[in-house]
C-alpha cells in the first residue's frame, strides 16, 4: 500500500510538468571544458586563476553567487544559470525559452560575459565532448558535497564513472509534454532516436590523451558508469511507459544521496522506496531524487534529452533545433512514434554497438545511418518555421557528409596534432567583433572542411 502511495506522489509530480501547446518552450544545458591556452591542460576550481576566480570575476555582470560553505559554487542570472560538473566543468543552463532565437542570443550575450575573463588569463572555453589532454586522475572534483557522495557510490559500479563524472561535456534539450500520451510518445521516440543523437553529436575526438578509434565514447562511458541509472531504462518499451512506470523505475533505484532540510544525506544502496515518506516528502526533495538518475533520456518536470556531446557554436543550435524540429511537431512525432513499434530497448542497444564500431556505416532499425539520417533532418523542418530551419543548416552539411565533429578533428590531428583541437574553443565567439554578424558565419570550421 505504501509503495503504490510513493507510486502516485511520484506520477503526481511528473504530471505537474503538463502543459498546453502554446506554452511549450525549449530549455537548453551546455557543457564547457576550460582549458590553459598554452597546453590545453585542464583549469581546477582551485588553483590561481581557476574556475572559483571564473565565477567570481562573472559574478560582477549580473549574477548572483550560490555558495556551498565557504566555496563558490554556481551562479543565477535573469536569463540562466552556471553550476559546476564534478570536474570543474562549467555548465549554462538556458531559461525556458519561445525560439530558437532566444536560445542563441543568450548564449551569445554568456560568451561575450566570459571570454575577456578568460582572455585575459590566457584560457579557452572548450566546447568538446571530452577533456582534450588532462587525465581522469589529474582532475580534483569540485568542492561540491553531493560529488564526494557519487564519487565513492561509483567506484564499485562501472570502470569509466569518474570519467563521466570529471572528462565529459554534454549538450542537453529539454522538451515539454501536454499530457501522459504526449508525454509517452516523447519519452518513446527521444531513446530510440538516441543512437543516432549519439553519432550525430559526436564531439570526442580524444579519450584520455590518445585518438579514440572508434565512435561515441561519450555513450559507451555512460554504459559503464552504473547500469542501474544509465543508458535506456529497461522495459521501457514494453507498452506505454507512462507516469507510474517512471515513477516505478525511480523508487527501485538508489538515489545516492538525498536533500533533507537542506543537508545532504549519503544513503548509499537505499532504494528511493525505503527513503521516500509521501507525508512529509517535499517537491523540492522528489526533484532532487528524480536528478539523481542518469538515462539517456530522464524525466522532471520535463523530459531531458541528454545524448548529445557539447558541440561549438553554431553546431549546438543545429542539434537544439532538431530536437524541436522533431518533438513539437504532432505529425512528425506520431510518424516517429509508429516507427519505434517493435524496437526494444535491446535493440537500441544493439544499434549503439553497430554505430560505435562502423560509425555512419552502422545498422539502425534495418536501414543504413547515411539512409536515416537525411530522412530524420527533413522530418525536423517540418516542425520548424522559415527562419528556424536555418539554425540546421551546419549541422545538416557536416552529417550529410557522413561527418561529426570527432571524425572531422580525427584526420587533423593525425596531420596536424593536437594543437588543432583549439578550434573547438569559443573564444573567438565572445569577442566584441561577432556583434552584428550571422550565426552561421562565426564557425571557424568552415563548411568546405566539411567536403573533406
Amino acid at each position: 500500500m505504501e509503495y503504490e502511495k510513493q507510486v502516485e506522489r511520484i506520477a503526481e509530480f511528473i504530471k505537474g510538468g503538463e502543459k498546453p501547446e502554446n506554452l511549450f518552450k525549449i530549455g537548453v544545458e551546455i557543457e564547457h571544458i576550460i582549458v590553459r591556452n598554452e597546453n590545453l591542460h585542464s583549469v581546477t576550481y582551485y588553483e590561481e586563476d581557476g574556475i572559483e576566480t571564473i565565477l567570481k570575476r562573472l559574478m560582477n555582470k549580473g549574477y548572483k553567487p550560490k555558495y556551498e560553505g565557504e566555496y563558490l559554487i554556481g551562479l543565477e542570472g535573469v536569463e540562466g544559470t552556471i553550476t559546476l560538473e564534478p570536474g570543474g566543468q562549467l555548465e549554462i543552463s538556458i531559461r525556458p525559452c519561445s525560439s530558437l532565437q532566444e536560445v542563441e542570443e543568450i548564449y551569445l550575450d554568456f560568451l561575450k560575459k566570459i571570454i575577456p575573463i578568460l582572455e585575459e588569463q590566457n584560457q579557452l572555453l572548450m566546447a568538446i565532448g571530452y577533456h582534450p589532454r588532462t587525465s581522469i586522475k589529474d582532475i580534483p572534483f569540485n568542492p561540491k558535497k553531493r560529488y564526494r557522495y557519487m564519487a565513492e557510490y561509483f567506484e564499485a559500479k562501472g570502470i569509466y564513472a569518474h570519467n563521466m563524472m570529471k572528462g565529459t561535456a554534454s549538450l542537453q534539450v529539454v522538451i515539454d509534454y501536454r499530457d501522459e500520451e504526449d508525454f509517452i510518445k516523447k519519452f518513446r521516440v527521444a531513446n530510440f532516436l538516441s543512437p543516432l543523437f549519439h553519432l550525430i553529436t559526436d564531439n570526442a575526438p580524444i579519450f584520455e590523451g590518445k585518438i579514440y578509434e572508434k565512435n561515441s565514447i561519450r555513450s559507451q562511458i555512460w554504459e559503464n558508469t552504473d547500469k542501474d541509472r544509465s543508458g535506456v531504462i529497461m522495459n521501457s518499451s514494453e507498452g506505454p511507459f507512462g507516469y507510474k512506470n517512471y515513477a516505478k523505475y525511480i523508487l527501485d533505484t538508489p538515489p545516492i544521496l538525498i536533500i533533507k532540510d537542506g543537508e545532504i544525506i549519503g544513503t548509499k544502496d537505499k532504494k528511493a522506496k525505503d527513503l521516500i515518506d509521501i507525508n512529509t516528502t517535499t517537491d523540492e526533495e522528489i526533484d532532487h531524487i528524480l536528478s539523481m538518475v542518469f538515462p539517456d533520456v530522464r524525466v522532471r518536470r520535463y523530459i531531458e534529452i541528454r545524448m548529445g556531446d557539447a558541440l561549438p557554436y553554431p553546431l549546438n543550435l543545429g542539434y537544439v533545433a532538431l530536437i524541436k524540429g522533431i518533438f513539437y511537431n504532432d505529425i512528425v512525432l506520431k510518424y516517429l512514434f509508429e516507427m519505434t513499434k517493435g524496437v526494444e530497448e535491446e535493440k537500441v542497444r544493439l544499434a549503439k554497438q553497430s554505430i560505435e564500431e562502423k560509425g555512419f556505416e552502422g545498422r539502425f532499425k534495418c536501414k543504413s545511418v547515411n539512409d536515416f539520417i537525411p530522412i530524420l533532418f527533413d522530418l525536423a523542418k517540418k516542425g520548424l518555421d522559415e527562419e528556424e530551419k536555418k539554425y540546421l543548416e551546419s549541422l545538416e552539411k557536416l552529417t550529410l557528409a557522413k561527418k561529426n565533429p570527432a571524425l572531422m578533428m580525427k584526420e587533423e590531428i593525425r596531420h596536424e596534432g593536437m594543437e588543432v583541437l583549439k578550434q573547438f574553443a569559443l573564444n573567438d565567439y565572445g569577442r566584441e567583433k561577432t556583434d552584428g554578424l550571422n550565426a552561421y558565419n562565426l564557425f571557424s570550421i568552415s563548411t568546405e572542411h566539411y567536403k573533406r
